[in-house]
């Protein structure tokens, strides 16, 4: 009976971890310039040439060198861009709150693109029915949404616009501040601009103005469910 050695499971582990690497970056879960990506390849070489002891290959022993080499420079290289990127306690707030999941060098790209606004009460940021041409995120203070008039919302911190501004489409409510609000904006265009030239920056910004159209519908379907426990319908 076949009895795999310890230099077998290393193989077997590392093409495991290649593979998996492969997967998770053509999928999306993981980008090709952070730590991860070349992390795992790092660790696959290694583990590869641990295998090549019990049954030497020289044209595997290159390789899995050079994989070494290439993944080390990765990782540098990643480390050297990130530790020369600075921000202020300001842009770390929204990237905590709003940008959890981009890396440190993209998320530079797009506070780089837009400015920060004291906006006094009464200043409407995106109007019903009307090209949102601004994406805002909301640092401190507040703002009402309106919608047919109605107020329906309340916002003191995150984003505003992201369901339309990508597309330049109508706003679905009136966005007007109530409070001096201190607020980061970025134009549509500058955004368009940035993913069409830029894929990772592309996919990591529609997924989090994803999860904060995500968290909007969760909240409204919170606040719809509370309204409607007191005030119960009469039958």
């Amino acid at each position: 009976m076949w009895q795999l050695t310890l230099f077998d499971w290393s193989g077997i582990l590392s093409v495991v971890l290649a593979v998996t690497a492969y997967a998770l970056l053509q999928t999306g879960y993981i980008r090709g310039t952070g730590y991860t990506y070349p992390g795992l390849y790092l660790i696959s070489a290694i583990l590869m040439l641990v295998s090549l002891w019990k049954d030497w290959n020289a044209a595997a022993f290159v390789v899995e060198v050079i994989w070494i080499v290439i993944s080390v420079y990765g990782i540098a290289r990643t480390y050297f861009i990130n530790s020369r990127l600075n921000f202020s306690d300001e842009e770390m707030t929204l990237i905590s709150y709003g940008l959890p999941r981009m890396s440190r060098a993209t998320a530079r790209a797009l506070l780089n693109k837009g400015v920060w606004m004291d906006a006094d009460p009464g200043t409407v940021l995106t109007t019903e029915g009307q090209s949102v041409t601004h994406l805002h995120f909301m640092l401190h203070g507040a703002a009402k949404v309106l919608s047919g008039g109605a107020n329906i919302a309340t916002i003191k911190r995150g984003f505003i616009g992201e369901m339309a501004v990508m597309d330049a489409a109508p706003a679905s409510a009136t966005v007007e501040t109530v409070d001096p609000s201190r607020i980061f904006t970025v134009s549509g265009t500058a955004l368009r601009a940035l993913t069409e030239r830029d894929v990772e920056f592309a996919g990591a910004l529609s997924k989090h103005l994803a999860d904060a159209t995500k968290q909007k519908l969760i909240e409204a379907n919170a606040r719809l469910s509370a309204h409607e426990k007191a005030h119960p319908p009469i039958v």
